[in-house]
């Protein structure tokens, strides 16, 4: 299988990456049901299935373009298909999944079935029995997905048990025996990027809503700092893809979007704990643990990324225990202003997002360009 050279993103591509933009949305008004001002155990357990479902989507159809795609009319019909399906998982993104059940699982169990087409059509023309043998694992995997999503179903209409969002778990649990072929990790990185940049851009529009109710200082103020957040958050991720990512080579990218998926997951957190940040209604406690578990999560998975950075990292011990105990100190610093009505609570999280772009500064001039 031919990887070399340079593949770009392709305009059918760009449009379809859309569409999650719409869900990213979507799935985020999951976390609006409250329980005495708390996220429920059941309610952020959706959330978190909801988000691996269209992330491991977008992830089939991205790793399928990425190795097979030639942009041609299969292609093509394929992503239009699966974005108008989406629409219909978006449109029945609800509170629990027995709210227009058949309808969410219906649209998810042809989005794997066309996918399985594609990697048939595929099938005929490969050549290389490492490259047959991938293609037909997968076509396994996403009938296999399939059919579990089409007899939850089933079982659904005569019994009304949910099963079938555990489905996503098979693909999950199918990856470390799956083979691995290499991916153009130019053009792989390039689509995770334009998904995390689609992340930051929900992240904005809440950043907008503070104006909603009218304007004050209260509105100024986390609008602000909010704003100053997402953009050391973006600054971060994106030092990281500029100057320390190597997008050269092939490599099978599995980690690599696996990383990804905590890094997009801990945004969509972070929006969400800024959303609630001036509600009163929501406990203090609950949307401060969100932000600083989200926070930690997103800069200890950028430090993850050192596997992939042109740079070699000779980093002294103490220095590692530096930023160790700059994470416990924030962490300690977030519980114990908690009960402050957000004021101290969002400053914090701005000085320690600051802090850390630093570092990633500081640490990628003062490192070695690999050989």
């Amino acid at each position: 299988m031919e990887l070399n050279g340079e593949k770009k993103v392709e305009f059918i591509e760009l449009v379809y990456d859309l569409i999650f933009v719409y869900l990213i949305g979507r799935n985020a008004s999951l976390l609006d049901r409250l329980e005495g001002g708390f996220i429920t155990t059941e309610t952020f357990v959706n959330y978190l299935i909801c988000s691996l479902i269209i992330i491991q989507i977008w992830n089939y159809s991205t790793l399928f373009i990425n190795r097979f795609g030639r942009n041609g009319i299969s292609d093509k019909v394929m992503l239009l298909v699966n974005m108008f399906l989406l629409y219909i998982i978006g449109t029945n993104i609800g509170h629990g999944w027995d709210m227009n059940y058949s309808a969410f699982m219906g649209a998810w169990c042809l989005i794997l079935l066309n996918l399985a087409l594609q990697y048939l059509l595929k099938l005929r023309a490969a050549e290389d029995e490492s490259c047959r043998k991938y293609i037909r694992q997968h076509i396994c995997l996403l009938i296999v997905q399939a059919a579990y999503i089409g007899a939850s179903i089933l079982i659904h209409t005569m019994t009304g048990a949910v099963i079938g969002q555990w489905a996503v778990f098979i693909g999950i649990a199918a990856i470390p025996f799956l083979s691995k072929i290499p991916t153009n990790f130019g053009h792989l990185t390039e689509r995770v990027m334009l998904y995390v940049v689609f992340t930051f851009g929900e992240m904005i529009i809440i950043v907008a809503e503070y104006f909603t109710n009218g304007f004050s200082f209260e509105a100024l103020y986390f609008a602000l700092v909010s704003f100053l957040i997402v953009a050391g958050l973006f600054f971060s991720y994106g030092y990281v893809y500029d100057r320390l990512l190597d997008r050269s080579g092939e490599r099978s990218g599995s980690a690599y979007m696996l990383l990804h998926v905590l890094i997009i997951l801990s945004l969509s957190c972070v929006t969400t704990s800024m959303e609630f940040m001036r509600d009163p209604g929501v406990s203090s406690l609950s949307k401060t643990l969100m932000l600083v578990i989200a926070l930690l999560v997103f800069f200890l998975c950028l430090a993850l990324t050192e596997r992939w950075s042109c740079r070699q990292y000779r980093m002294p011990v103490r220095f590692l225990l530096l930023l160790a105990a700059e994470f416990i100190v924030f962490a300690a610093a977030m519980v114990l202003s908690a009960g402050s009505g957000g004021y101290v609570t969002a400053a914090i999280a701005l000085a320690f997002v600051y802090i850390q772009l630093g570092t990633l500064l500081l640490s990628g001039r003062n490192t070695l360009r690999r050989e």
